[in-house]
């Protein structure tokens, strides 16, 4: 078997190949792989970022919620 840099493979104690230790530095070609298995979730940024708006649909509710309050003047 050939050995890859950045990849090691490890063995139990009767010789079974068990567990895989990935530099995902230099191979990050994997990453779209392990997301799929679920071996890696997005963060909370990553997951709110695709919810999020644009600043254009943010002045626009901004405004739409202003303009619903009702505006009393000071009294002095």
């Amino acid at each position: 078997m050939a050995r890859i840099a950045g990849i090691q493979i490890e063995k139990d104690s009767k010789g079974h190949m068990t567990y895989a230790r990935i530099n995902l530095k230099k191979h990050k070609d994997l990453l779209p792989y392990l997301e799929q298995k679920g071996a890696i979730d997005e963060d909370d940024f990553e997951k709110e970022w695709k919810d999020g708006i644009t600043g254009d649909e943010l002045r626009i509710r901004l405004h739409k919620r202003i303009d619903k309050w009702e505006w009393k003047p000071e009294q002095r």
